[in-house]
């Protein structure tokens, strides 16, 4: 079809004065985009006003445009997609009149889609339902200065395709001289904690600027110092082994100190096993085995060579498993397998060696655990360094930079969330629980790619908006429980997220809200942390609940239980998971030595023992499994026999700890010690079961090892003396008891 005039040219067919009105919204459109949204609002007031004619429709002249929108929703004459297109022209154009500052070019644009969309139904529903609208076309200005070019070449092509944000190159440079991507400064800055930016990538020569910025030191830094300095003074050969995970801060910090203190780093030599390779022929295994070559049992004493290597553990397995390690390398075998270091029940405890020093990145967990919960020093600084309102702080900078030019809306509100010290906590313990219940590995290279994602709209059409409604997808909280294609991370995270507890005062307060209909007073009453106050102040442009759309009524409910959850409010105490806060004190407790703090879960494991396989009564167990009409018990009793991590510099501050308990029970009569491991997941179906609950064929299946544990108990029972039987098709039980004296068994029937 021959392209027209102007997208809307179609109209004139039934009305020129709108035509002309709709040509005046396009013209402006570049020039003025504030009076252009002006016209649109205009002239859907008027398309409104003809759909009540042709409805035959009393038109309410005495109401707004909301109102009469929501009239003919709830008549059926538009539907939810129709009613949000008017929708957003109205709010847009009531924008553009009311607000001092600025319209984005990218609102306006999707307006002049809006628009289109709606006059195309007009035409098709009311004047003919044979007529030809042309396909949509894109607004042009009437004269292409170079403003308008540049314009054009920036936002058409993404605002139509809603490309995504591009990756932006790498590059330290002054407060002063802040590059931009996409028209934000504060997008650049964000870009580079991607894990697809060169930034995201160690070398140990040396970091630069960006990274020693970001730089946080944690308790293993200072280990790792004390070694170096003391194996540089040493005149034999010393080893130095870094061990750990894929991106576990290993290469960061020997980068680290390659920076702060080059000096003492030349007098190593160095080797990552993940990055280096002298010959493609040879593999990692090869590899290692030539460059600790001087670390040999033949060489060791004579060589003066100074080594770090930083390895992954599987690596580090392999190695030692080797034939390598069984020919060449059998003091370093045995030092190895001395450390623990491959013990996920223990921490690694590498004994003093002339050669060899040992570092495992494992037993350095990213928080701390203390005798009033968890916290972590590591992360609180590492979110810090995003939003410090410091000079220095290049993200801080570009933030005002972007909030002076009023670009990037949506991105200047979640920097502000993500600047409440309140909400980076909860963000924190999340992060913990994670650790803690989903068993999730967390580098720091994930952790700042995490930040990105949580801060930074999905498109750039998404980042443009200035219209609140538009942006509430793209805020801090929804993008941390919604964004499970983005990463493995906040796809965990989303089994967490607070919508999908029941919470009973939740339900009543958004009840309450349908009551009241005022967005902004409810929020505002609900939410007291003062740092929330500045983006609940958006609130109060939205209009009453009851002249939203359904999805825009959910998007905002869902928003206010997400920031209740993750900022200060009178629901927090609310949405606090108990059996989680319990594990985490018996970790405690049992990583700092602490026995009288774990009486009471040796109880609820003691107890849990019976209801798993079933009892009769106090101090017995079946034998057999459940289902059939007769069932065996044997009397077993339990002694706990208390266990805790011999963790010698545990003090308020427990830093090196393991992730799960390890409980010892002594069966009467019997000296042997049986262990369990008891993880999150084990304890909290653990009380389930305590409260009633009944396993199912998942549940056992799921806890597998916790069974075996139970049935390696079972020939440390009585069954020789004594064993129960239980009739429980018609609830009968009967004992049979054998008598040494007389060598005999005696039976009889329990009353």
């Amino acid at each position: 079809m021959e392209k027209q005039e102007t997208a809307f040219e179609f109209i004139k067919a039934h009305n020129p004065d709108w035509a002309t009105l709709a040509k005046e919204f396009e013209s402006l459109l570049f020039k003025d985009v504030d009076a252009s949204l002006v016209k649109a609002r205009k002239l859907t007031e008027l398309v409104i006003k003809d759909v009540y004619k042709f409805e035959e429709i009393e038109y309410p002249e005495y109401t707004n445009q909301s109102e009469r929108l929501v009239l003919l929703k709830n008549y059926g004459v538009i539907d939810e997609e129709l009613f949000k297109l008017f929708d957003r022209i109205r709010r847009m154009g009531n924008r553009a009149a009311h607000d001092d500052r600025k319209t984005p070019i990218a609102d306006g644009l999707k307006v002049h889609n809006n628009l289109y969309s709606t006059l195309k139904w007009f035409m098709e529903s009311y004047v003919s339902y044979d007529i030809q609208v042309p396909e949509y076309q894109d607004p042009k200005p009437e004269t292409l200065d170079d403003t308008v070019k540049n314009l054009l070449k920036e936002l058409l092509p993404e605002f139509l395709n809603k490309s995504t944000i591009r990756t932006a190159p790498d590059q330290d440079v002054s407060a002063d001289e802040l590059p931009e991507l996409h028209g934000s400064r504060l997008l650049f800055q964000l870009n580079r904690l991607r894990e697809s930016s060169q930034d995201a990538v160690e070398g140990y020569k040396g970091l630069s600027g960006f990274k020693q910025y970001l730089h946080v030191s944690r308790p293993i830094e200072k280990r790792l110092e004390n070694y170096l300095r003391e194996c540089a003074k040493a005149e034999n050969s010393r080893l130095i082994l870094l061990c750990g995970s894929v991106g576990d801060g290993k290469s960061h910090l020997i980068s680290y100190f390659s920076t702060k203190y080059p000096e003492l780093m030349d007098q190593f030599k160095i080797h990552n096993d993940a990055t280096e390779s002298f010959d493609p022929r040879k593999n990692s295994l090869d590899t290692l085995a030539e460059v600790l070559d001087a670390f040999s049992d033949e060489r060791i004493e004579s060589s003066k060579e100074k080594l770090i290597v930083a390895i992954n553990l599987g690596v580090l397995n392999n190695f030692i498993e080797s034939e390598y390690a069984e020919t060449k390398y059998n003091k370093l075998k045995e030092f190895i397998q001395n450390a623990n270091v491959f013990d996920s029940n223990t921490i690694s405890m590498p004994p003093e060696h002339e050669h060899f020093k040992l570092i495992n990145f494992a037993d350095y967990k990213s928080f701390e655990l203390t005798a009033n919960g968890q916290v972590s020093g590591y992360l609180t600084e590492l979110f810090k360094k995003i939003t410090d309102n410091t000079a220095d702080n290049p993200f801080y900078q570009a933030y005002l930079q972007d909030r002076e030019a009023n670009v990037a809306k949506p991105l200047l509100i979640n920097y502000e969330m993500f600047s409440s010290p309140s909400l980076q906590q909860q963000i924190i313990q999340l992060i913990i629980k994670t650790i803690i219940k989903d068993k999730v590995i967390i580098s720091t290279r994930e952790l700042l790619n995490f930040i990105y994602d949580i801060l930074v709209p999905n498109t750039v059409d998404e980042l443009r908006t200035a219209d609140f409604i538009d942006m509430l997808q793209s805020l801090l909280p929804n993008l941390l429980f919604e964004g499970t294609e983005k990463s493995y991370l906040l796809k965990i995270l989303a089994k967490h997220d607070p919508i999908h507890m029941r919470v009973k005062e939740v339900d009543e307060h958004l009840i309450e809200l349908n009551n009241s209909g005022d967005f902004y007073m409810f929020f505002r009453d609900i939410i007291f942390d003062s740092s929330a106050q500045i983006w609940i102040n958006h609130l109060k442009t939205v209009d009453d609940i009851a002249y939203l759309d359904k999805d825009t009524k959910r998007e905002l409910c869902e928003l206010f239980i997400r920031a209740a959850f993750l900022f200060k409010s009178h629901l927090n105490v609310f949405f606090k998971d108990d059996v989680y806060s319990k594990y985490m004190k018996y970790l405690y407790a049992y990583n700092s030595g602490k026995k009288p703090l774990l009486q009471d879960l040796y109880y609820e494991i003691q107890k849990a023992i019976y209801l798993w396989k079933g009892s009769p009564k106090n101090n017995y167990i079946f034998i057999d499994d459940e289902g059939g009409k007769i069932r065996i018990a044997e009397p077993l009793t339990l002694k706990p026999s208390v266990i805790t991590i011999d963790n010698k510099n545990a003090k308020e501050y427990v830093e090196r700890f393991t992730t799960t308990l390890l409980l010892g029970f002594k069966c009467e009569s019997h000296n042997e010690i049986h262990k369990v491991e008891i993880d999150f997941p084990l304890y909290e179906m653990v009380i389930k079961v305590l409260n009633g609950y009944k396993l199912n064929k998942k549940n056992k299946e799921d806890s597998i090892k916790f069974i075996d544990f139970i049935d390696k108990l079972l020939p440390y029972g009585k069954q020789v003396e004594e064993i129960l039987v239980k009739d429980m098709e018609h609830h009968l039980t009967f004992t049979i008891k054998y008598n040494e004296e007389f060598e005999s068994y005696s039976f009889s029937r329990e009353q």
